[in-house]
This record gives C-alpha cells, sequence and structure tokens, in this order.
C-alpha cells in the first residue's frame, strides 16, 4: 500500500494539465466493459461483488469472489462500430487474485482517399488491448494494479503500439454494506507512433467512488467522481460574441460552479431483486451536456439496463443515450459463467 501511495503522488503531478475530449490516442481504453457498467452510468470503480469485470476499470475490485469467473461482452456502438471484452479471474492462495482480458474494438471497412481527394480503396481500422491485473488484500482494504499491452491500426501505415499502467484502491466495511474506490488509470506511453511524430499522450484520469447498500431495502447506490486531475471541464471561448439583452447591456454570464461539479459526477442506483433479478440505472452528467441539443437533452446522458442471474451463469443488457436521435443508443449485452463450485 505504501508503494502505491508513493507511485501515485510521483506520477500525478505530470498529468495535473491533461484535457479531455479527443486529445489523447487510445481513447477506446475507456469504453465500458460490460453491460452491467453501461447501465450504470458507464464507470463504477466501487462495487465489491463476483462481477470480474469491475477490475477493467479498478484492478483492487478483483477478490477471491471472482474465482474461476470468466466474462464475454459485445457491443452494437455508435455508427455500425463494434467493441467487446473477454476476461477471466483465478485466486492463488497466499500469493493474490489474478485477472486477465482482452477488449478490443472494431470501427469496420472504410474509403480512403489521398490528399487530392481520390479514392485509394477501402481500408479497416481497430485497436486492442490485453489486461493483466493483480489484487491483494490488507484487512478491510484491497490494492492492485492493471498492465494493459495495446495495439492500434487505423489504416495501411498508421499503426502504435504502447503500455498503460492502472493503479487502485478499494476499501469495504465490516457490513459490506459500504464500499469505496479510487483508481489512477493510463500511466503509460506510446512505444511506436502512428507517423513517426511525438508521442501522444494517454487519457489519464484519477477517479474517485462509493458504493452503499441500504440495509433494509434490496437497492444500491453509487457515486463515482471522474476526471479529477481537471478540474475545470467547461469550455469557455474566450473569442465568443457577447450578449446582449433588450436593452443593449451585456448579459452577465450564469454562475457555473454548480454545472462545473456535476460534471465530475455519475450517479447510478441497482436493484437487486431476489437473487435472479438485477434492475439498474446511471446518469452521466458531463454526457449529457456535452451531447444535449442546445434546446433539448431527451434521455441524452442516462442509461438503463437489466441483469438476470442463474446457478452458473449471469446475463446482463445496458444501453445508454448518446442524442436525441434515437440511432445514437448503444446496447451492450455480456454472460458470465462460473467455472469451479
Amino acid at each position: 500500500m505504501r508503494t502505491i501511495l508513493i507511485l501515485w503522488a510521483v506520477c500525478l503531478p505530470a498529468y495535473l494539465a491533461a484535457q479531455i475530449g479527443g486529445q489523447h490516442v487510445y481513447e477506446f481504453l475507456n469504453l465500458s466493459p460490460s453491460a452491467r457498467i453501461v447501465s450504470l452510468g458507464g464507470v463504477n470503480i466501487s462495487t465489491m461483488d463476483d462481477d470480474v469485470n469491475f477490475g477493467v476499470q479498478n484492478p483492487a475490485l478483483v477478490s477471491d469472489s471472482m474465482h474461476q469467473r470468466m466474462s464475454l461482452s459485445f457491443s452494437s456502438y455508435l455508427a455500425g462500430i463494434k467493441y467487446g471484452y473477454a476476461g477471466y479471474s483465478h485466486t492463488f492462495e497466499g500469493i493474490g487474485s489474478f485477472h486477465s482480458g482482452i477488449q478490443y474494438i472494431n470501427s469496420g471497412s472504410m474509403r480512403g482517399a489521398d490528399e487530392f481527394g481520390n479514392l485509394t480503396g477501402e481500408f479497416s481500422a481497430s485497436e486492442l488491448a490485453w489486461y493483466l491485473g493483480i489484487s491483494r488484500a490488507w484487512r478491510q482494504f484491497r490494492y492492485g494494479a492493471n498492465l494493459k499491452f495495446i495495439s492500434s491500426t487505423l489504416g495501411p501505415g498508421y499503426s502504435s503500439v504502447g503500455m498503460a499502467l492502472d493503479l487502485g484502491g478499494s476499501y469495504q466495511s465490516k457490513s459490506k454494506l459500504f464500499s469505496a474506490g479510487m483508481v489512477i488509470r493510463n500511466i503509460g506511453t506510446q512505444f511506436t507512433t502512428y507517423t513517426g511524430a511525438p508521442r501522444e499522450g494517454l487519457p489519464f484520469e484519477v477517479l474517485l467512488g462509493v458504493s452503499n447498500k441500504l440495509k433494509y431495502m434490496p437497492l444500491r447506490f453509487s457515486i463515482t467522481l471522474t476526471n479529477l486531475e481537471q478540474p475545470r471541464l467547461i469550455f469557455i471561448d474566450p473569442d465568443a460574441p457577447v450578449e446582449l439583452d433588450l436593452s443593449g447591456n451585456p448579459i452577465e454570464p450564469r454562475n457555473q460552479t454548480a454545472d462545473q461539479i456535476f460534471r465530475h459526477g455519475v450517479f447510478s442506483a441497482e436493484f437487486l431483486l431476489g437473487k435472479s433479478l438485477r434492475l439498474r440505472a446511471g446518469y452521466n452528467h458531463l454526457r449529457r451536456q456535452e451531447l444535449r441539443s442546445e434546446n433539448r437533452a431527451g434521455m441524452t446522458g442516462f442509461s438503463m439496463g437489466i441483469g438476470i442471474r442463474a446457478s452458473r451463469f449471469a446475463f446482463d443488457y445496458g444501453f445508454s443515450s448518446f442524442g436525441l436521435n434515437g440511432r445514437l443508443f448503444a446496447h451492450q449485452f455480456s454472460l458470465l459463467y462460473r467455472l469451479g463450485n
């Protein structure tokens, strides 16, 4: 634990100037690995149970409850893009809980053209990351790390290879009703760049989350704070024209403090109906504010899902809205299976 805290302190200052929104390579690492996480708003680093997919976003959540659990996930994403995740966890007594998985994204076939607009034929783009993680326990805490080997091909002659590290910690109360997590994600670099240009930054992020299950109700709430390394998430255009009222006086800009704070938050709830049925809902305020139209937002930023559990199997479905158009819904399906007893 002391070593992890020292690494956090050393690595964090180098990334404090990081920006979000298309400023990094390997952005597919931010995609949700499972339908359950999709339905919980797209990110959750504090829920502790037997779902091996949570280890992708927080390696410290992997525990012996996930022993010999495997998962398969597939998503029908926007614009015909397909992505998915496959993972497995195994615990070795006295050593720790390990997990490994592969995350991929395939953007399909596209038509290429040169700088003069002449068509050069079709090409495909795909990216892949192989995860290898370990988690260990210390009293009521757990600490862990993910090592990610990344390969990206965006067309003929445009490929890149890199590596990233996630560091995570988690805590669970003795009653197991409350849990918390903290993660520093995507500390890493490119080994080779797409065009031989200088290396680009990875989507570095600091997250903090809490989950709490009500004692006398089958309901669990979660709050996840994202992009803590970047306090300001609202872009203010210095060249934007000044708005005037009907009298010609400048309109003072509204107070953006509350919006600024809530853009860091992802809120979710999970209803645990008996042993077999789960209903889930989530809200991502940053996604809603960035993708809404000027006058309407609709379901943008909201997500929902359902989970069904059997003796060895669990099936999850989740969808999230990225805009008013019904074609801007992303759907994801996951299947979990327990190999051992």
